[in-house]
């Protein structure tokens, strides 16, 4: 009471006139909550599928959520992932939750919990099957998902414990954001990896070492490539060091991948799926794929101990004008300075030799650039932005020499130019796209 006689009348004022509006004006109905009617159509009622599938868990949850298509398929495993609001998709999990605990209960079983799994056990301890929920709320970059795994007991009792812990931290890892670190090249780039793998997706990458086996990136602080020699530091504080021909980065990383028996292969870094990672361009603010070809220029990699701000899944991202726009100035600053030092202004390509036309109608579509060049291949991570730009960019240049009758200019055709000025015959990537 005493601090409302204190209040500035200017505020009272204001207030006064904010009730004469409230009352004046009609205020606006709030829009009824959804959510619990989306997260019904999310998560049905079990009792179909218990009904069709009362001793089959893996049978059960492929009914229930029959028409969605799982992440992992298989007899005894399967992960789905549904996208939905963040309030949508906490009510959705108590309803999943809910409808495994019905699976459970009809099996003679009892639900022990052990974040984030739900163990269903039968009264002689045997395991029934196993639900694994996690709830990953919306960021500016991907909505709101519910994720759940469901295994079957012949799963958990196929694999020993030591098989089943490795291929789950590799299908974990994938189906969330896995790792992300740091990455020094020998030329002196560095990047800030907030993911290892790609824009829409992780990898999951080890070390093959001559005495050690596979190491988990997972499980080491950092690995360093010298001549012949590699030098891996592991969170448990053991350093390893070892020597011998071809130790090179491109021969020592690996990415690890389920197979469809249940098993992991280890598979040899190639041209086509080199090392991959994704960061944050300082310029556009924008998440950015790197695929490093040349392998060789790896000279550190370290691994985060701190969880990624981005989740699993597609990380978005945006391409503007803008940047394709500052990507051309540079190209025109270049060739206007080549053809400042080398005395020419203009060169000219012949259009009536058939050989020449030929070649003109394949650039811009052969090399790096035989891929579909489409922004969805883009924003995937399946080309890299560098590939794209120059991509689209000898297109354009080729259709400018077509229809001005084979005139090469820094200012028109800046890449062609340099091509036949500067004999640089394809824009130099130095074995790094991004």
């Amino acid at each position: 009471m005493h601090r409302s006689r204190l209040l500035p009348l200017f505020v009272i004022a204001a207030a006064a006139l904010a009730l004469a509006a409230c009352q004046s004006t009609p205020s606006k109905k709030a829009l009824p909550d959804t959510s619990a009617a989306e997260a019904e159509a999310l998560v049905r009622a079990p009792t179909p599928a218990l009904q069709s599938h009362p001793q089959d868990y893996i049978a059960f949850l492929k009914t229930w959520f029959q028409g969605v298509t799982p992440e992992i398929d298989s007899a005894d495993i399967v992960r789905y992932a549904l996208s939905a609001r963040d309030k949508v998709a906490e009510l959705a999990a108590e309803r999943l939750i809910s409808g495994n605990e019905a699976f459970c209960t009809q099996s003679g079983g009892k639900i022990t919990q052990d974040p984030p799994a739900l163990t269903c056990v039968a009264p002689d301890g045997r395991a029934i099957a196993r639900l694994s929920v996690q709830v990953f709320h919306s960021s500016p970059e991907q909505p709101g998902t519910l994720q759940f795994t469901g295994e079957s007991a012949a799963w958990m009792v196929r694999l020993n414990q030591v098989q089943l812990a490795d291929y789950r931290r590799v299908i974990d890892a994938l189906s969330g954001n896995g790792t992300g670190g740091g990455v020094l090249f020998s030329s002196g780039q560095s990047f800030d990896a907030v993911r290892f793998g790609r824009l829409s997706g992780p990898d999951f990458y080890a070390l093959k070492t001559p005495n050690h086996g596979l190491i988990w990136f997972e499980d080491v602080v950092s690995v360093k490539w010298g001549t012949n020699t590699i030098s891996i530091v592991q969170r448990s504080g053991e350093q390893i060091d070892d020597t011998g021909k071809g130790l090179a980065p491109g021969n020592t990383i690996v990415r690890v991948r389920p197979t469809e028996n249940d098993q992991l292969k280890a598979e040899p870094l190639t041209f086509d799926q080199p090392f991959r990672f994704v960061y944050v361009d300082s310029k556009s603010k924008q998440p950015r794929q790197v695929r490093v070809r040349a392998d060789a220029l790896i000279l550190q990699i370290t691994i985060s101990r701190q969880p990624s701000k981005y989740r699993g899944g597609m990380i978005q991202t945006r391409f503007d004008k803008k940047e394709a726009d500052a990507f051309r100035k540079s190209l025109v600053a270049e060739a206007r300075k080549t053809a400042l030092n080398t005395g020419k202004k203009t060169d000219s390509v012949n259009l009536d030799d058939a050989k020449l036309r030929a070649d003109l109608d394949q650039i811009g579509r052969v090399g790096p650039c035989v891929r579909t060049q489409s922004e969805d291949r883009l924003r995937s991570g399946d080309i890299s932005h560098t590939e794209y730009l120059v991509c689209v960019e000898y297109r354009q240049e080729a259709e400018t020499v077509k229809s001005n009758g084979g005139v090469l200019t820094p200012d028109k055709t800046p890449l062609l130019y340099l091509g036949r000025a500067a004999r640089a015959p394809w824009y130099n990537f130095n074995g790094v796209l991004r």
